[in-house]
């Protein structure tokens, strides 16, 4: 019999179903932003982690039926074990992702498991509690707990958790705080003659738990090194992103979780032919520059080389990776000290917000964005967007978007394209080969009609490695491979484009 008086008890067990089920979605969030960081696709990888989640909570439930003696004791078991589980499931699937059968296999493992011992929960919990009061009350306060619960779980991880002790520590904490439910219903819940014997596996988990999060750095840095193939010489968690720097000899490589960014092998090939035929398709010498994305300074770099640029404005969302180009001295090399030019004016916040409430009219707009892997950053590409652009760009001004590559993800190029060509009377699509990446390609939109394309014949004193008024003009020109195709208009309502990108990459298997 339990030592704590029936009331005590009944509230004791409602607050562990509340913290319980808080447990429970943090450890389905964390499994599916991994999955996601590891995989890519966040649609694909969130709709699998919630489906399997919440079927494998469905046969937990079932199988609680089976469970008939000792209902507490089992519960507390239920606690440790997953707790001990979920805690460990991050560190164990990212030692294992370059196996990637091994890593499925253990993903499915992890899911299901956690989920069986979660959907095992409720039930033997208003089973223990029938003795306290009549069972329409006993599950409205179930319920009511077990949601709120899962309110403040969904609430905590990306707000709290995520953004500042990252996935591998999120992991082992919520595992801890599921031991510790386990430890502390034992303590108070005494069962005679026993109670010695309980304690010992929940001590022992939390000891693994210990361990675990006192050696978070180096187990962190381990788990970095198995994703990334060279040295890692940054490494920064922000509230928006996994920041990774790596080098092998005079290569440096920008990784964004886990996507690369950027080799200083090629890089100069991808932001000169994004920023000059731009600069220079203008009759007159641009005066003001408008850069969105492109925090790493790369982009600014090769802008600043035109004297003629009065005003160069970077709106980028991540203030550190603003400060990842200022002040570390790999990047201040690599950008050329471009964000200390006086010129540089940065705005900190989103390029859309930026746009709406922004009244200056610029030369050149530059949009220098990760490519759409996920709708939200799709939404930078729809017509909505670029008709907020349109409004920010001067009457004979030019804007260009990278937009991902014509070959790879051939529907996707070809949909930014005509959804450009709705918003301006002239769109003009090129591509550049960067080593690294493969076939890139951009588009460049005016609100004048263009006709023939002219560039100005000051542009051999453009201080380039690659670009040329030659380079860009064979630039121009599509194989039969990577050429028009017609596609969807992609808009806020109809995000198309996201579809797109991941058919044409997913069938290159890249």
């Amino acid at each position: 019999m339990s030592a704590v008086h029936p009331h005590t008890e009944q509230r004791i067990l409602l607050f562990s179903v509340f913290i319980l089920s808080l447990c429970g979605i943090v450890y389905e969030l964390v499994l599916g932003s991994l999955a996601t960081y590891l995989l890519g696709n966040p649609v694909q990888q969130y709709s699998i982690t919630i489906g399997i989640f919440l079927s494998a909570m469905g046969l937990g439930s079932y199988l609680s039926r089976y469970i008939t003696k000792d209902l507490v004791r089992n519960f507390i078991l239920i606690e440790a074990v997953l707790g001990l589980v979920g805690g460990v499931s991050v560190t164990v699937l990212s030692v294992f992702f370059t196996y990637l059968l091994s890593f499925y296999a253990l993903q499915f493992f992890f899911l299901i498991g956690i989920g069986v011992l979660v959907g095992l929960e409720i039930p033997l919990v208003t089973r223990i509690l029938k003795k306290h009061g009549s069972l329409r009350d006993i599950i409205s306060n179930v319920l009511t707990f077990d949601y709120v619960g899962g309110l403040i779980g969904s609430l905590l991880f990306p707000l709290v958790l995520f953004p500042f002790v990252g996935r591998y520590l999120t992991s082992v904490i919520v595992g801890s705080v599921n031991i510790a439910v386990a430890l502390f219903l034992v303590v108070v819940i005494e069962y005679p003659g026993k109670r010695r014997w309980h304690v010992v596996y929940p001590i022992s988990c939390l000891i693994i738990m210990g361990v675990l999060a006192g050696a978070s750095g180096k187990i962190g840095h381990l788990l970095q090194r198995n994703l990334y193939a060279d040295d890692i010489v940054f490494s920064k968690r922000s509230s928006f992103q996994e920041i990774v720097l790596t080098r092998s000899g005079d290569d440096f490589r920008l990784f964004l979780d886990g996507a690369l960014q950027f080799s200083t092998f090629d890089e100069y090939r991808y932001h000169e032919m994004l920023v000059f035929p731009a600069l220079l398709m203008r009759e007159t010498d641009p005066k003001s520059v408008l850069v969105m994305g492109g925090g790493d300074g790369l982009a600014v770099r090769e802008i600043k080389k035109m004297r003629t640029v009065q005003l160069i404005h970077l709106v980028e969302l991540d203030p550190e990776m603003i400060r990842l180009s200022l002040r570390n001295p790999s990047f201040q090399k690599i950008n050329d000290l471009a964000l200390h030019d006086p010129r540089v004016r940065i705005t900190v916040g989103d390029a859309h917000r930026f746009l709406m409430e922004h009244r200056r009219l610029f030369d050149v707009i530059i949009a220098d964005f990760p490519d759409p892997h996920d709708e939200t950053i799709a939404k930078l590409y729809t017509e909505e967007f670029f008709r907020l652009v349109a409004k920010n760009l001067a009457p004979d001004g030019v804007f260009v978007t990278q937009s991902t590559s014509p070959l790879f993800a051939r529907e996707a190029f070809w949909c930014i394209h005509n959804t450009m060509k709705r918003v301006f009377p002239s769109v003009v699509p090129y591509r550049v080969y960067v080593p690294t990446f493969g076939e890139w390609g951009f588009n460049i939109g005016s609100k004048k009609t263009l006709g023939e394309i002219r560039l100005r014949e000051h542009d051999t004193a453009v201080d380039a490695r690659y670009y040329t008024r030659t380079t860009f003009m064979n630039a121009l020109h599509f194989a039969q491979d990577n050429g028009p195709v017609d596609t969807r208009i992609n808009t806020f309502n109809t995000p198309v484009l996201y579809s797109y990108y991941v058919r044409g990459w997913k069938s290159h298997d890249l």
